[in-house]
């Protein structure tokens, strides 16, 4: 009963903690709140830091639900600003009116109260069975927290060209300025650490939970749960007995070395919807920060699925995967209707971008065309992969003869209205592939004795599906797919400003070398799957030295490539919209290419795994195609999921999947 009355006060005092931000108000002296409109708009003007969000809410009731309202966050606003209006701005599009109320939400403050928010949540998931505590353990712990929280202030010193004037009176060319965000980010790791080592072996069912709280601070970069995962490598790496790959260990500091050395320039990128994964400045110290950051994280995921796989359970593993569909389907339908909940969404769950702002998910262009829907997610491509893959995995726990649970269904529904809304054909596509796949090769293949027949009958329902990919695409003459990328590209110099890439690819073009036959070859399959403009655009850009090439510029750095050279204008910013071209910056041919051989040595040893071979076929094209792995929550899953599933032999064991009547 006592456990019970303290749980209730503890959740009351975090709802408390939840809303009294907003109620901040130096309104004493204004006899009434005028409703916004362009007339009214000085008033929010000559009274900044006055209005608290609830008192405006309260006088301007449509704002809740009117989709020509925007709640957009002051990150650069005093901490007394915290919570209430400090402008508004008006502006006219398509003959409509637009409010842009900007909310005071104080970078150092942010620290303090989403992070709290977010140890509450953490709280509520279920504490391991073995709960002794290890006082061997303890010093190693306090290290790892301290070294994290020294670490995590490193890396707003390293990038102050982002974080200029981000916290308000703070000066960051002084050293004694970093103690207070110290002391904050040791106040936080401590108590998330002591609540991760009392949950750690449940949390691995509960991974796909990533995808909808990702836990990037307001006005920052930085990613709080990831610093789970860097934990976890800093304690392996503190403890006498760890173990790692010499040999691969050697390699990453020998490229680490290159990376810092060529650390020459400055390039500013600014994150956007990569914002807590990316590196914001090119320059010696952020290079630093992110090589050593990333090495840490992906140590750190390979370590925490390692060490707590026996304690994976595939149908809690797809509970929270299917729950999580559900709620970030649902959230994004009913934050996008209602822009108060727009911002609150992206506030409280760490979102990287606003809420998508169509109204309609069913909405279709002047062209009827459908137009692509991302709901809380900031691209509508992968949160299309993580419905499609969830949808993969239900289908692998059918065909093993198990029932759906409710939940399972529920999965199902919310991720196929989820995927339909995001216009992710490829992941379409790839789903009714694996489908027909699993279900041939299961109860119909041992029938066809004819070996090419056997295999050839493969292909049948990808021309059934060409409607879906575009099959006017088929039309057009080879000779014009495979030159459409070089074209695009060329489009894209500036005046005679030629990136080294697009040089050299001329070259290959006049003198009919082999590289040329491998970029057509590349051009057409751009062209096919719609990436003729943005990888064109990537290539005129892509303006790599020598070394550079061979080994990239650094892990999470695009502040080069983005920096360097000068291109004509694009319609918008686009990112390479492919995970692979995304890498081949960071980290050269000779690395990806070594990545690559040992994946596919990896699929060939897991050849009789089909659900290994299904999930590395789906995870490949996608990452060929999209920039699944720029996003934090996506390159976790993707690793783990890989890490879970790879196997010598099909898998059968009770660590993976249940048998049907076993729940």
């Amino acid at each position: 009963m006592l456990k019970e009355k303290n749980k209730l006060i503890y959740i009351c005092l975090v709802l408390f903690l939840f809303l009294i931000p907003w109620l901040n108000s130096n309104a004493d002296s204004i006899e009434n709140i005028p409703k916004i409109s362009q007339e009214t708009n000085p008033f929010f003007e000559i009274n900044p830091c006055k209005v608290s969000l609830v008192e405006f809410l309260s006088s301007n009731h449509e704002s809740i639900f009117q989709d020509h309202f925007y709640f957009r966050p002051d990150n650069k606003s005093s901490i007394k600003c915290f919570g209430t209006i400090t402008g508004v701005t008006v502006l006219q599009k398509n003959f409509e009116t637009q409010f842009f109320i900007s909310i005071g939400t104080n970078s150092l403050i942010n620290i303090l109260l989403q992070g709290i928010f977010w140890l509450f949540l953490f709280s509520l998931f279920p504490k391991n069975v073995n709960t002794e505590i290890n006082r061997k353990l303890i010093s190693i712990e306090n290290l790892g927290i301290i070294l994290i929280s020294y670490f995590s202030t490193f890396s707003i010193y390293s990038q102050k060209r982002f974080y200029e004037d981000s916290f308000y009176i703070f000066d960051l060319n002084k050293n004694n300025s970093y103690l207070l965000l110290f002391l904050l980010f040791t106040f936080l790791f401590k108590n998330l650490i002591n609540l991760y080592e009392a949950r750690s072996q449940s949390l691995i069912n509960f991974l796909p939970l990533l995808v909808l709280f990702t836990s990037i601070f307001s006005g920052l970069n930085t990613n709080l749960f990831s610093s789970l995962f860097v934990y976890v490598a800093i304690k392996e790496l503190l403890n006498k007995e760890s173990k790692i790959n010499k040999h691969l260990f050697r390699f990453y500091v020998f490229l680490s070395f290159w990376w810092l050395i060529n650390s020459n320039g400055s390039f500013y990128f600014k994150p956007g919807k990569l914002r807590g994964f990316t590196n914001s400045v090119y320059e010696f110290n952020s290079n630093f920060y992110w090589i050593v950051y990333f090495a840490l994280v992906l140590y750190g995921i390979w370590l925490f699925v390692y060490q707590n796989r026996s304690e994976f359970n595939y149908q809690k593993f797809l509970d929270s995967y299917s729950i999580s569909s559900f709620i970030i389907l649902i959230l994004g339908l009913i934050a996008s209707n209602f822009p108060i909940l727009n911002f609150l969404s992206y506030y409280y769950l760490g979102l990287q971008r606003n809420v998508v702002e169509i109204t309609n998910p069913f909405s279709f262009d002047q062209f009827s065309v459908k137009i692509s829907w991302r709901g809380i997610f900031p691209s509508s491509e992968t949160i299309g992969e993580f419905y499609a893959l969830l949808l993969l995995l239900i289908l692998f726990k059918l065909l093993r003869n198990s029932e759906l649970s409710k939940i399972d269904i529920l999965g199902i529904l919310s991720s196929s209205i989820g995927l339909y809304f995001s216009d992710n054909r490829t992941s379409i596509v790839l789903v009714f592939l694996s489908i027909f796949l699993c279900f041939y090769f299961k109860y119909f293949a041992y029938l066809v004795k004819n070996t090419y027949l056997k295999y050839g009958i493969i292909f049948v329902p990808l021309l059934l599906l060409l409607p879906i990919i575009g099959s006017n695409n088929l039309n057009l003459s080879l000779e014009f797919m495979s030159g459409a990328m070089i074209r695009k590209a060329q489009s894209f110099q500036f005046d005679t400003i030629y990136s080294s890439y697009l040089s050299y690819l001329n070259d290959a073009y006049e003198n009919n070398k082999l590289i040329s036959k491998f970029f057509s070859f590349l051009s057409v399959l751009a062209y096919l799957l719609n990436r003729s403009e943005i990888w064109g655009l990537f290539f005129a850009r892509f303006n790599p030295t020598y070394m550079e090439l061979l080994f990239g510029s650094g892990p999470l750095n695009f502040g080069q490539l983005y920096g360097e050279t000068v291109v004509n204008d694009s319609t918008t910013f686009l990112l390479p919209h492919s995970s692979i071209l995304s890498f081949l910056v960071f980290f050269g041919v000779i690395p990806l290419a070594l990545v690559l051989i040992y994946l596919f040595k990896n699929i060939y040893k897991n050849k009789n795994n089909y659900e290994f071979l299904l999930i590395n076929f789906f995870i490949l094209i996608n990452i060929l195609k999209n920039d699944s792995m720029n996003y934090f929550s996506i390159f976790t899953l993707y690793i783990s999921i890989y890490i879970l599933f790879n196997s010598k032999e099909r898998l059968t064991s009770s660590f993976f999947i249940e048998e049907p009547n076993s729940r």
